[in-house]
Formats: structure tokens, sequence, C-alpha cells
């Protein structure tokens, strides 16, 4: 008499397991990635905005410079004349701010994740690089922004004018 067992021998059930672990394994690694780059995205994306809003500000307003202030607070501050220029700007910027009479040098190190929803204008500086600012014409402007990166994070520098 012939003996026949159905099913599944230990071997296959444990490479099935294994098959399944890897694919697991590589979609485990790669959603934050994917995750850190859409933020990121939209970070540059806000920083261009703002690089628009200057420009639009400079053509509407004579060359007139821009002043200390505060210009969104997780939406345009329409109090402030420049705040009037920024559009709502995606959710990872909570904080557009411009300092004046800020001197030439390294941007000041980001800290923690808390600062990596804030973008900084500097008037009178250009950008030397994504992490250095040099001194520039006096209408001349960097908008500084954060990106995420494995490590931890950096600046993302853009001139306007």
């Amino acid at each position: 008499m012939k003996k026949t067992q159905k099913g599944f021998t230990i071997i296959e059930v444990a490479l099935v397991l294994a098959i399944g672990a890897l694919i697991f394994l590589v979609v485990f690694l790669a959603v934050p990635a994917l995750q850190r780059n859409s933020r990121n995205d939209s970070r540059r994306r806000d920083v261009s905005n703002v690089v628009e809003a200057i420009a639009d500000y400079s053509a509407n307003n004579a060359g007139k410079a821009l002043e200390n202030q505060t210009a969104y607070d997780g939406a345009p501050k329409t109090d402030t004349v420049f705040g009037r220029y920024l559009d709502q700007l995606s959710n990872n910027t909570t904080t557009v701010t411009v300092k004046t009479g800020q001197s030439a040098g390294s941007i000041p190190a980001v800290a923690d994740a808390s600062e990596a929803d804030v973008i900084t204008v500097y008037t009178g500086l250009q950008c030397d690089g994504n992490e250095t600012l040099v001194k520039g014409p006096a209408r001349s402007y960097a908008v500084v922004g954060v990106v995420e990166n494995a490590g931890g994070y950096s600046h993302l520098c853009q001139n306007a004018s």
C-alpha cells in the first residue's frame, strides 16, 4: 500500500516565511525615507514660495526693504506688509521670519526637529553654499530653510532679490 501525505514540508514553510520577512523588512526600511523625502520636497517648495513672495513684494513696493517681522505663523499674517504676499505654505512650515541687520557668517546650526519647520529671511545677505551667508547688496535676501537627512538636519539656502 502507498502512503500519501498532503501538506507542506518544514523547508517550504520556512522559505515562504523568510521571503515574507524580507519583503516586510524592505517596506519597513523604505517608508521612513519616502516620508522624509516628501517632507523635504514640501519644504523646498515653501522656500521657493517665499523667494517668489519676496520678488512680488519688491516689485510692488518700489524696492522698499523688508523689515524685522514674523510674516507667517501657520497662516499668512495680513497685518504685516510682507505677510500679504505669502500664500498658504505646507504643514511642514509653521513660521517665516525676516531678520535685518544680521552679520555674515555661518548659519546658526539646527539643534533639533523643532527648528525644521522655520524659514528665515536674512536681509542684505546672500547664500554662499547652504551653510554660510555673505554680505550682499542692500536689497538682497537669503532665504534659509531646513531639510532632513539620514544623519539629522541641514540647511537649504536660496537667494532672492
